[in-house]
């Protein structure tokens, strides 16, 4: 069997199963025969040795079930990084790249060190493309003028509740060379005795399983009690007992979510200040409250 055939044949059992049968079946095979996807198509009368061939017919067997690409090929490409991941954690998004740009764009203001914690960290996509960015920003700028009473370094810090998460999400900092500080915790509960001046949380905010694609991903990184609110409204409350709360906290939340983080927040958090900003779609996507000391 060729690779054009290979192809063809993945094509035809993948068409009434994926919305993309011919990029999944190049995607796989590119993945087995440990190629560039680009590499494969000056190269589809190659022959498709027989071991590579049960094991790209595997593959499509389970993506035919269901199984995403992502865990299928364990890598999912987030803010231009390639990030490993499995079933033990969520597929990184591209609304969640969102959260990531909001932050940058935010933090671009502020030029004193910070001690930024994501919760829920999941694969480390959001810690380690923060991290990564940071980094990056700052050796642009090292060559310019600085103010020698400014320490401009960041620290990185990141929890899950999850072991198997956080085993994956130090893989992916290794994988960047990037230092963050891994801990497994609820929410705040293992991080009280410390001061954070920004907070990222991608948590769950469904209320339900309604679309059949997410079948395969762990439900605790997508759904929340009291209509996907729980875990948002369980952190506000960790919070409001802080002796030094953070000056800013990032969210992701459902786009019809907005309203009701708003209350929340007057609830637990009043003095800061809560806006909510929208995705690339124009949907309502993120939420930032501001301690009274820092407007973002």
């Amino acid at each position: 069997m060729t690779i054009r055939q290979a192809l063809n044949s993945a094509t035809r059992i993948l068409k009434r199963k994926s919305t993309s049968p011919s990029l999944d079946a190049e995607v796989l095979l590119a993945y087995v025969l440990k190629k560039p996807k680009t590499d494969i198509f000056v190269r589809m009368d190659n022959f498709v040795y027989k071991r590579d061939r049960q094991k790209f017919l595997a593959l499509i067997k389970k993506r035919s079930q269901g199984w995403p690409v992502a865990y299928l090929t364990h890598e999912k490409e987030f803010f231009g990084l390639k990030f490993y991941v499995d079933k033990n954690v969520l597929i990184p998004r591209p609304e969640t790249e969102g959260l990531v740009d909001l932050v940058l764009e935010k933090l671009k203001i502020v030029n004193y060190k910070l001690k930024i914690l994501d919760i829920g960290t999941g694969s480390g996509c959001i810690i380690v493309s923060l991290a990564k960015s940071l980094r990056n920003a700052e050796l642009v700028s090292a060559s310019q003028p600085r103010d020698p009473e400014i320490n401009s370094e960041f620290r990185y810090f990141a929890s899950d509740i999850s072991s198997a998460a956080l085993k994956i999400a130090r893989k992916n900092a290794r994988r960047h060379k990037v230092k963050v500080n891994f801990k497994k915790s609820n929410l705040l509960s293992a991080w009280k005795n410390q001061r954070f001046d920004v907070i990222v949380a991608n948590l769950p905010y469904l209320a339900k399983e309604t679309d059949p694609s997410t079948k395969f991903e762990p439900k605790k990184a997508l759904i929340a009690k009291n209509h996907g609110l729980g875990l948002i409204a369980k952190l506000l409350q960790q919070i409001s007992t802080l002796s030094a709360p953070p000056s800013a906290l990032f969210l992701e939340i459902g786009h019809d979510q907005g309203a009701k983080i708003k209350k929340l927040a007057a609830k637990w958090l009043p003095s800061f200040d809560t806006k909510i900003f929208r995705d690339m779609s124009g949907k309502n996507r993120y939420a930032i409250l501001n301690a009274p000391d820092l407007i973002l």
